[in-house]
């Protein structure tokens, strides 16, 4: 009886973490943490930031602001017990901080190419 007993409390154990890993409320939450993380580094990239003087706004800008509107909507669809939704929302926002970071970079480096066309250190072609 006692060699049954563990099998059984790692079998039980086993179970539970199945039924975890498909429970809507933890796949939305999760996935809403991990939206969160990559809008942190995309402001830490500047995407949140509107620049001063420019006409309009940038990619990283407006897939920023895209992200943060799917978020909302990501808690709001949890509070309404549509999980799978808010884990599609949550998603979605990850990708597009993801997004938002590498567009940041690239903005970054064609604004120093258009500063060196500017100062003539670079041939125009």
């Amino acid at each position: 009886m006692r060699a049954i007993l563990p099998k059984l409390t790692l079998a039980a154990a086993l179970w539970l973490l199945v039924l975890a890993n498909g429970c809507g409320p933890i796949r939305a939450t999760s996935a809403t943490s991990g939206a969160k993380d990559h809008l942190f580094k995309a402001e830490l990239a500047g995407a949140d930031k509107l620049t001063q003087g420019e006409k309009y706004i940038t990619p990283a800008q407006y897939e920023y602001q895209l992200a943060m509107l799917y978020i909302e909507k990501s808690k709001e669809l949890q509070g309404f017990a549509k999980y799978d939704a808010a884990f599609f929302y949550s998603t979605e926002a990850a990708d597009l901080g993801k997004k938002a970071v590498e567009h940041k970079s690239e903005e970054e480096r064609r604004k120093i190419r258009r500063q060196q066309i500017r100062a003539g250190k670079v041939f125009k072609q």
